[in-house]
C-alpha cells in the first residue's frame, strides 16, 4: 500500500501515517517509532518538509530553546486517500454552486442517506459497539483510518473524506455525520473537525437530536469586554 507515494512500511510512510493518527510528534517520538537515531529521524523529516508534506512549529515551555513539533501539512492532508471518488466531490461542488445555500442542507441530507446505504447493508451486530467496530473496518477499507472510542461511545476519523470541499463548505461535515448516523442507527454529535484544525473528526453518541453543524459555546458576559527533543 502506498501513502502519498511512499510505501506504508517505509520510514516516510510510517511518519506520515503516525502524524495522521497522532496529530503531531517530536523528533524523539518519531525516532522511537522508527527505531532509529534522532539524527536519522530528522533527516527523514527534512525530506518530507522539502516535499511540502510536513509542517513544523516551535513550542516554548519555560526557559531555554523551544522544541520543534511536526504535523501534516495541508498539502499532505489533501493528498491522503479519500473515502469517496473525486467525481462525488466534484458533484458536491457543483450542487453547492448551482442550488445555493438555502437548498444545500436538503441536498446533502439526501446524499448522506444514499452514501449510508452501502454501509448499512453491511453492518453486523446488534450492539452499538459492534456496529461501530464494523463501521471502522468499512471506513478503513475505503482509505479513511478510524478508531472507536475506548468507551465505545463514538468514533474518530483521522482523515477527512471531503477535506478540499469542506474548507469552503462546512455543510459537508454535517453530511458526513448524518451518513454515519444512518449507517449506525444512532444520533451523533460532531465534537471536533479536521476542517477546524483538530487532527481528527470526532463523533460521539447522543440520545437526542442535535444541530447539523458544530456550535461554538456561547460567550458569557464575564468573557466579553526551537529545539528538537533528542
Amino acid at each position: 500500500m502506498l501513502v502519498i507515494g511512499y510505501s506504508a512500511s517505509s520510514a516516510a510512510g510510517q511518519i506520515l501515517q503516525h502524524l495522521q493518527r497522532a496529530g503531531e510528534a517530536t523528533v524523539k517520538d518519531l525516532a522511537t517509532l522508527l527505531g532509529v537515531s534522532t539524527t536519522a529521524a530528522r533527516d527523514h523529516l527534512i525530506h518530507l518538509q522539502a516535499e511540502g508534506l510536513v509542517s513544523v512549529r516551535a513550542e516554548r515551555h519555560g526557559p531555554g530553546r523551544p522544541r520543534l513539533v511536526y504535523t501534516l501539512s495541508d498539502e499532505a492532508r489533501s493528498r491522503f486517500p479519500k473515502q469517496y471518488d473525486r467525481l462525488i466531490t466534484g458533484l458536491l461542488r457543483e450542487l453547492i454552486a448551482l442550488e445555493g445555500a438555502d437548498k444545500v442542507e436538503v441536498l446533502l441530507e439526501r446524499v448522506s442517506r444514499r452514501l449510508a446505504e452501502e454501509y448499512a447493508d453491511r453492518m453486523a451486530g446488534t450492539e452499538v459497539s459492534e456496529r461501530l467496530n464494523e463501521l471502522r473496518r468499512l471506513l478503513e477499507q475505503r482509505g479513511v483510518p478510524a478508531e472507536v472510542a475506548e468507551g465505545g461511545d463514538g468514533i474518530r476519523l483521522f482523515a477527512c473524506p471531503f477535506y478540499d470541499v469542506a474548507q469552503d463548505h462546512p455543510e459537508v461535515c454535517s453530511m458526513e455525520r448524518q451518513m454515519i448516523e444512518y449507517a449506525l442507527g444512532e444520533k451523533l454529535a460532531l465534537e471536533s473537525t479536521i476542517r477546524e484544525g483538530a487532527h481528527t473528526c470526532r463523533f460521539v453518541l447522543r440520545s437526542v437530536d442535535i444541530p447539523l453543524t458544530p456550535v461554538a459555546p456561547a460567550r458569557t458576559a464575564d468573557h466579553v469586554g526551537a529545539r528538537d527533543e533528542g
